[in-house]
């Protein structure tokens, strides 16, 4: 008889939903803090942790190797089948999106019209949040800022530069349109690479997608903190839809993106719930004749 898995020592584990963690409801119970006193003590419980985060992302294959393996072989199979999947996706949807252009807030540098958007809502949320005092819409802003944030280091400096992987030409049905040699019909073109490039370089930059990183990061907070799929992911879907003539990716670029993003958005939510649990920091402002100060308050 062959030996089971069990018996060889070899387990999986089929990995849990990604979509699922929320944050529970107790962790924002009205305290009748002060505006001040609560949005010092959120920005403090928010923002720390940094180099926790860093750490659980950077060792997310060795943390959970099931998960890993399943995004990863699903990954690898969406580039076998990338020249016909992306000519769909170049025919559906980028002529939708070329009729869905959302006006540019600002003239910025290498800062995308869906980046603007992007930037407005969580900057909006947290504006909300200060002026009433709302401790769940101050949290979603500032952990929606640090996952952008690890989307950029993570996506857009560290794999894109590791890949080196050739764009898409914009009409893979006639790669003869493109010219210069930036593009490629080849979905297999990787190692390309130039170096890092903290600004927009469209040479060798393809995956993963930091705009679907940044998206998914993003929904996957919001939905985390709110309990509330649609909304989030729906902005995401309709930022993704308007930016889709300006982005030459191929498919399985978008999707590494979007687990990406989705990995980043649970290591904050996880992380901020763990740090909730465990210590409680909170700063007063103090003054006197003396003179003013801030106090500083922590309870475990």
């Amino acid at each position: 008889m062959g030996a089971s898995a069990q018996d060889s020592g070899f387990a999986f584990d089929w990995p849990d939903n990604p979509f699922a963690p929320t944050l529970s409801d107790a962790l924002f119970v009205d305290t009748d803090e002060a505006r001040f006193d609560k949005a010092s003590r959120v920005f403090v419980d928010s923002m720390s942790g940094i180099g926790a985060e860093l750490g659980d992302i950077a060792s997310f294959p060795f943390r959970d190797p099931g998960t890993f393996a399943v995004f990863a072989v699903g990954v690898g199979a969406l580039m076998l089948v990338d020249e016909p999947t992306t000519k769909a996706y170049q025919k559906t949807f980028i002529p939708v999106g070329e009729r869905f252009n959302l006006p540019e807030l600002a003239d910025i540098d290498n800062l995308t019209i869906d980046a603007q958007y992007l930037a407005l809502g969580v900057a909006g949320t947290y504006a909300y949040g200060l002026a009433a005092n709302d401790e769940r819409a101050q949290v979603a802003a500032l952990l929606a800022t640090k996952a952008v944030a690890y989307s950029y280091l993570t996506s857009h400096l560290i794999l894109k530069t590791a890949f080196g992987r050739l764009r898409p030409v914009s009409d893979l049905d006639n790669p003869s349109r493109d010219r210069g040699g930036i593009f490629s019909s080849d979905p297999y073109d990787f190692f390309n690479s130039t170096g890092v490039h903290f600004d927009t370089e469209p040479y060798a930059t393809a995956m993963p997608s930091f705009h679907f990183s940044m998206y998914f990061s993003t929904a996957r907070v919001y939905s985390g903190v709110y309990d509330n799929y649609l909304i989030p992911y729906g902005i995401a879907a309709a930022l993704a839809l308007q930016s889709a003539d300006g982005h030459n990716h191929w498919v399985s670029d978008m999707v590494a993106g979007a687990l990406i993003g989705t990995g980043i958005g649970n290591v904050v939510l996880n992380n901020y719930e763990e740090r909730r649990d465990g210590i409680n920091i909170s700063f007063t402002p103090i003054a006197s004749s003396k003179g003013a100060g801030l106090g500083f308050q922590m309870t475990f």
